[in-house]
């Protein structure tokens, strides 16, 4: 059987491995960059205008 000690450290590390784990995942999957008005959607319209000249 564990030690108390061993038993308390192995939870302390397990919980300092996983600390930020949900936040670090939608990092991963969204990004941390903002989307900016240029990517967002088609192309402006003035450009669409100059395009089909």
């Amino acid at each position: 059987m564990a030690s108390r000690t061993a038993i308390t450290e192995a939870r302390r590390k397990a919980k300092h491995r996983a600390m930020g784990a949900k936040r670090k995942a939608a990092d991963r999957n969204k990004g941390t960059t903002p989307k900016f008005a240029i990517h967002e959607g088609a192309a402006p319209k003035a450009a669409k205008k100059a395009a089909t000249k």
